[in-house]
């Protein structure tokens, strides 16, 4: 072998090394490569281990924090993968039931059958809407049976898993021991019901009271009335005067206890009215002031100026108040002391809006200011002793208290010890425009004497059983001037009202045997069946608890009245329902600016010189006459010599007795009236005619006068008509 070959193989072994060197170094480059990674992935994966652990660490502590939450509330869980037939319940279930504490499967069946049947319904109801997909979760609470009792439970149940569809496949909840709950709720129950029970014996009690005692005492009333208007000499008026002024007394203190209690109901209503503020504080404050001076005391009333006159709120409820503090203030004021009342309008200042302030300030015994807070008590008085010197139930200052809180006001004191006392109410002050036509109020007599020719010859069914109420309600009717029929008891009253010609009924509600609201329905009941007009019917009663005037007008009646009877409150009662009734014979209009009427002027108003435009419809007799105006002045010939015939014949009767002659020639008089369209004339004659039936001569007496200046009134009206030539009177430019 040459030299140069040997060269040659050994470069090119070398030249091979040289590559199997560099590959050998690529190999341990990559060898290095894997072993960092092989590093990183133990790295990772003992990382992802410790991971791993903290996680199922935190898992069971969250579950064994789930397990003490579970077992501190008392409940046991369930799962039940579906369509499986048994759910899973953990071991409280078994503890509830009285069974074996521990987890395990329970047969739905097995646990359908321990359920109460009454609730089986709504337990499936709940589960269904689950299943359907219409919930996602529910509540029921239903009974199950352990042992020999029911037990309350409450489940929460939920939809935990759903397949590819949305279709439910598992439900998970939990269960809870409501019994204790349940028993709490039931004694909650039991107590309210009994509250209610003794809430509406409480007010049952009270209806009977105030209907025991406002029947005597609407009696004591009247007859005090009645007493009042006869001969007395001046210590028999004195002694009548003081039982009038202990009847209101009494009648105030059950109003007091009446009102307490409503208040306490909360079925006191408070009215948002427009009235003239000035007239209702000084209405208030002048009865006072007369007692004042006869005690006597100084007594001063300072209104401000600028206190508006027409405000918006409750009128009678402010009355009220300023009645019992002023009451107060003279009953607890010595002889020579002084009283202040003041009346200002406090500005709106930031977000208090503008208010009325009422000051009663006198210089009486005062009060301790350890008996500030208990003088607004119900039933509490500064001086609770029997030997204190001064009456009183104690219900006025609470009331007032209430009251003034109820129109959104507040009432304050400031009082010591034999120093005088001031109360300061404060109510919102609403004020509104002024009235354009107020109407001044009129006294009772003015009333009656006004309304005497409004109700002459109205006949009246007067439904009461008790006697005296009865005499003093059919005087008051007989001063009316209406004819008054008396039936003791409902049975009575539906009688006599069959037999007709009744034009009105005023109807006791508790009466022996058919009460009046049975007696109400059995002559609507009649009304219908024989499709007669309806009579207008009134409640005269005792009952004056809320509720009593929806009851009666539920029953058919038209109107209510409670004993007490006020005159003024009977006359208007009357008046609105005839009104309803369209009775327009039956009633006057009264003069926008009435003026005092003399007692000798009651029974009789006095002449006018021109004609009435309506005592005769002139326009309707024509039109019954076809339109023939020979035959009218005809007409108007002879009715002109009947009504002068036949008050003479009247008269007459009257002056003699002649009860025959006074039903014939009123009741012809009463039909030709009736003809001509006089029909307030019509209606008077009527009066005359069941006077002279009934005998009542001194009714006849009142009533003829009465009839007398409506017949110079329908003379009037003909002669003018007979001027006329009959045509003019119909000219509606005239």
């Amino acid at each position: 072998m040459t030299p140069d070959r040997l060269a040659f193989d050994l470069q090119r072994t070398l030249d091979e090394l040289q590559q199997e060197r560099e590959r050998t170094q690529k190999l341990l480059g990559e060898v290095d490569r894997q072993n960092r990674e092989l590093d990183r992935l133990r790295g990772a994966m003992h990382r992802e281990s410790n991971s791993r652990l903290l996680a199922e660490e935190a898992l069971d502590e969250s579950r064994d924090r789930l397990q003490l939450a579970v077992d501190a509330a008392g409940l046991a869980l369930w799962d039940w993968q579906l369509p499986a037939t048994q759910v899973f319940m953990t071991a409280r279930w078994g503890e509830l039931l009285g069974d074996i504490a521990m987890d395990g499967y329970w047969d739905v069946a097995a646990l359908r059958a321990r359920l109460h049947p009454d609730d089986t319904e709504a337990l499936r109801e709940q589960i269904t809407a689950l299943l359907d997909g219409r919930n996602q979760r529910a509540v029921v609470q239903h009974r199950v049976r352990a042992g020999r009792e029911w037990r309350w439970v409450e489940v929460h149940g939920m939809v935990a898993e759903h397949d590819s569809k949305g279709k439910p496949l598992r439900l998970m909840g939990t269960l809870a021991d409501i019994g204790e709950r349940k028993r709490v709720e039931q004694e909650t129950e039991r107590a309210r019901t009994l509250s209610e029970q003794a809430s509406r014996a409480k007010s049952e009690f009270l209806a009977n009271i105030s209907h025991e005692v406002r029947t005597p005492l609407n009696a004591l009333m009247g007859l005090t009335r009645m007493l009042m208007d006869s001969p007395l000499n001046a210590d028999q008026s004195n002694w009548v005067s003081l039982m009038d002024q202990s009847a209101h007394g009494l009648l105030d203190l059950l109003n007091n206890i009446l009102d307490l209690s409503r208040i306490e109901a909360g079925k006191l209503d408070i009215e948002n009215l427009r009235f003239d503020l000035h007239q209702a504080l000084e209405q208030a404050v002048v009865p006072f002031a007369e007692q004042a001076s006869e005690k006597p005391l100084e007594f001063r009333f300072d209104l401000s100026p600028t206190l508006p006159q027409w405000v918006m709120g409750d009128v009678t409820r402010l009355r009220q108040v300023l009645n019992n503090l002023l009451s107060n203030a003279i009953k607890f004021t010595p002889r020579g002391g002084r009283i202040e009342v003041r009346a200002v309008a406090l500005e709106a200042a930031g977000e208090l809006p503008s208010r009325l302030q009422l000051q009663v300030r006198d210089t009486g015994v005062g009060i301790a200011p350890e008996h500030h807070a208990n003088v607004f008590e119900a039933f509490t008085q500064a001086d609770a002793s029997t030997a204190r010197p001064y009456g009183g139930s104690g219900l006025g200052l609470a009331i007032c208290v209430r009251l003034a809180r109820l129109m959104g006001g507040n009432i304050e004191l400031q009082s010591a010890h034999q120093q005088g006392s001031t109360f300061t109410l404060t109510l919102p002050l609403r004020e509104v425009q002024a009235e354009q036509n107020p109407l001044s109020a009129s006294a009772e007599l003015l009333e009656m004497a006004q309304a005497s020719s409004r109700y002459v010859g109205l006949v009246v069914l007067l439904a009461e059983d008790h006697p005296v109420n009865e005499l003093m309600m059919r005087q008051l009717l007989l001063r009316l001037g209406c004819i008054v029929r008396v039936a003791r008891g409902g049975v009575h009253a539906v009688a006599q009202w069959e037999q007709g010609g009744i034009d009105l009924v005023l109807m006791d509600v508790q009466m022996p045997g058919m009460s009046g609201l049975q007696a109400t329905q059995e002559i609507r009941d009649i009304e219908a069946r024989r499709k007669l007009p309806r009579t207008p019917i009134v409640a005269v009663t005792a009952n004056a608890m809320p509720g009593d005037r929806e009851a009666c007008l539920a029953a058919g009646m038209d109107g209510y009245t409670a004993k007490p009877v006020s005159p003024q409150a009977l006359i208007k009662e009357m008046e609105r329902v005839l009104q309803e009734a369209d009775a327009p014979a039956a009633s006057a209009p009264l003069p926008e600016t009435p003026q005092a009427v003399a007692p000798a002027e009651m029974t009789a108003p006095a002449a006018r010189d021109g004609a009435n435009p309506d005592a005769l419809d002139l326009e309707k007799l024509l039109r019954r006459l076809d339109g023939d105006e020979d035959t009218l002045s005809e007409l108007a010939h002879a009715m002109r010599a009947d009504l002068a015939s036949r008050q003479i014949q009247l008269q007459q009767a009257l002056a003699s007795r002649d009860t025959a002659a006074a039903i014939a020639h009123a009741h012809g008089l009463k039909g030709s009236l009736g003809s001509m369209t006089a029909e307030r004339g019509a209606r008077l004659a009527k009066g005359l005619e069941l006077a002279a039936r009934s005998g009542d001569w001194q009714l006849f007496a009142r009533a003829l006068p009465l009839l007398q200046a409506e017949a110079r009134q329908i003379d009037l009206t003909l002669a003018q008509l007979l001027e006329s030539g009959g045509r003019d009177l119909f000219d509606t430019r005239l």
